[in-house]
């Protein structure tokens, strides 16, 4: 089923026979995020690990990813980080849900926010800002406690499947002031014309037509042009917001990003990069290596690496 948003869409487009597994595991799922934090960490991981067991195509996609990131890592530490990285996907899991159904209150005293006065003294300049992010484990558990401190809209992409997608949108709707689906630039100068943060993640591979191709640990890689080109258009300053799961919690750092846009994109994705990998490096397990970063290469036709 094509990508489609549904917002405007009734519940009873959905109710059909064959959404009814959709909406059994949406009812799992909103049972899960009662758990109190601890048991939402020691579950994740065993269904992390239940994950890495039947999931042979993306254990292959992080071995690829890890052989081309940390060449200097041995066939035994690959595995290892891989093992990591289920377990803390299994935890992001089991986070998301309580992101959408519990109140954003329920774990703030696990949040340690970083750079709150970064984020006054750049919308003080009146020109709304835009926060750019890495795809981490906690992305939505920590994505739910920024509209805390800031009124950020969120840049986000639909998912094949449209029971998600009905729930996924409701409760980021309850979250933040509004939403942008990735394509719609229009709303994204909107609202940084109305002083407010937009949110991107910019480190995945949405194809050649949207990317320039910039070094990712040494390895040029599609990285998407345009956050340079909104900045230069609107003059919003970048903030890189970074996030992450520590043993206690959560912990939400927030810096702004000198010198940014300069005048030339692979320039511009480049700083990006190197951002994204500074943010990786203390919690290499909990980005999202089940990606295929390198799925485009740069000379048109050559093959995947995966």
């Amino acid at each position: 089923m094509a990508k489609k948003s549904t917002l405007d869409t009734s519940i009873t487009s959905y109710i059909g026979p064959k959404h009814w597994l959709s909406w059994i595991g949406m009812g799992i799922a909103y049972l899960i995020s009662f758990l109190p934090w601890s048991m939402l960490q020691t579950f994740g991981a065993l269904v992390g690990r239940a994950l890495y067991s039947v999931s042979p195509r993306r254990r292959k996609i992080c071995d690829v990813n890890f052989k081309i990131c940390f060449p200097e890592m041995t066939g035994m530490e690959r595995k290892q980080l891989t093992k990591e990285h289920f377990e803390s996907m299994g935890k992001g899991l089991l986070e998301t849900f309580a992101s959408w159904f519990q109140n954003k209150n329920k774990f703030a005293s696990r949040i340690r926010f970083e750079g709150e006065d970064v984020i006054k003294r750049v919308l003080e300049k009146g020109r709304g800002c835009v926060l750019i992010s890495g795809h981490f484990s906690s992305l939505d558990i920590c994505g739910s406690q920024v509209p805390r401190i800031l009124d950020v809209h969120p840049i986000y992409k639909l998912q094949r499947n449209p029971v998600m997608n009905w729930v996924m949108e409701r409760q980021r709707k309850i979250l933040f002031s509004k939403t942008i689906e990735r394509r719609n630039m229009r709303e994204v100068l909107k609202s940084l014309k109305q002083n407010k943060a937009v949110w991107y993640a910019v480190d995945q591979d949405y194809g050649r037509p949207d990317s320039v191709f910039a070094p990712f640990y040494g390895r040029e890689c599609a990285t998407i042009a345009h956050i340079g080109r909104i900045a230069k258009m609107t003059n919003a300053p970048v903030v890189l917001y970074d996030y992450g799961r520590t043993k206690n919690g959560y912990k939400l750092i927030f810096t702004e990003v000198e010198n940014f846009p300069t005048g030339n994109d692979v320039e511009n994705a480049t700083i990006m990069n190197k951002l994204m990998e500074q943010a990786i490096e203390p919690k290499k397990e909990q980005y999202f290596w089940a990606h295929r970063r390198f799925k485009t290469q740069p000379i048109e036709g050559d093959s995947s690496p995966y």
